[in-house]
């Protein structure tokens, strides 16, 4: 739980200030946050899509929205069996402004900033080694997922997207 923050959970636990379905509609007025953050959240929902276009309602223009998620390699991404997909680098080129692949929803969102993360806190060497990793990594993320995440798994993606305006129907005249 986070201090200062309306904090969210699907169960009462101590510090959820709000009980939410994220499968059903949000109950916020739109624009109603500035900012929103979630860890390890968007991989056990159902409905996705539906979700996403509910946070972007609820984000205020120009508001920032921050997601840590399991990389696709990361073992827990698979045998947790609550998790419902699996997320990589380019998982919210989907939902981005300037996406090849942006059909599947009008909802569209500019990436601000990810990373793919990896995580050695044993020692403070093997911190150091997982900093320099997450640094050179991203600077070839593509072939990272393609050709070395299986025998490099990574623990984490984190993103952070800022919503745009909705986009016109394909097929649209502008």
């Amino acid at each position: 739980m986070r201090p200062g923050w309306l904090n969210a959970d699907r169960v009462p636990l101590q510090g959820v200030d709000v009980v939410l379905d994220l499968e059903s509609p949000l109950p916020f007025r739109d624009g109603a946050f500035a900012e929103m953050f979630s860890s390890h959240v968007l991989e056990h929902v159902d409905r996705f899509l539906p979700l996403m276009a509910e946070l972007h309602r609820v984000t205020a223009a120009g508001g920032r929205q921050r997601h840590v998620v399991p990389h696709l390699s990361f073992f827990g991404s698979y045998t947790d069996p609550t998790h419902k997909r699996f997320f990589g680098y380019h998982s919210f080129d989907y939902l981005a402004d300037a996406g090849d692949y942006n059909f599947y929803t009008p909802v569209r969102f500019r990436i601000v900033e990810r990373q793919i993360r990896f995580y050695w806190i044993n020692n403070a060497r093997r911190r150091v080694e997982g900093r320099l990793l997450t640094w050179l990594i991203n600077r070839v993320p593509r072939f990272y997922e393609r050709f070395a995440c299986w025998m490099l798994p990574a623990n984490e993606v984190w993103f952070e997207l800022e919503p745009q305006p909705l986009a016109p129907a394909r097929g649209a005249r502008r």
